[in-house]
């Protein structure tokens, strides 16, 4: 379960920058998922489910938005970055690529008002 240790990074995260109250307030972390991960989002978000059953943490929304990756092409020699699974140069459909991707998974934010906001 490749999941866990998105999830692990997440808590870490929460226990660092939200205190106990965190049931009394709208937190929403906000983090990006490579196109490329070994972890579908929906199955991120259901593990997240499962995992987090801390009652500071229940109320916690999460957003979880795609991380582009930079797309390189050995024919044509243009790069661009992507946000969708690609396996071929979207300039010269050459599949002779090679993809940049550092990271395949951050907390980008976190975002905590009192309960009163409106999500």
């Amino acid at each position: 379960m490749h999941e866990t240790r998105f999830v692990n990074e997440i808590l870490a995260v929460l226990k660092q920058n939200v205190d106990k109250d965190a049931a009394l307030k709208k937190v929403v972390v906000n983090v990006r998922l490579s196109i490329f991960s070994h972890v579908a989002a929906e199955s991120l978000q259901k593990s997240i489910k499962e995992l987090i059953k801390n009652d500071n943490f229940k109320n916690v929304r999460f957003k979880i938005l795609p991380l582009g990756v930079l797309l390189e092409c050995k024919n044509c020699k243009r790069s661009t970055h992507v946000t969708k699974r690609v396996f071929c140069c979207p300039f010269c459909n050459s599949a002779d690529i090679n993809i940049q991707m550092n990271r395949e998974f951050f907390v980008e934010s976190l975002e905590i008002g009192s309960k009163e906001e409106k999500a």
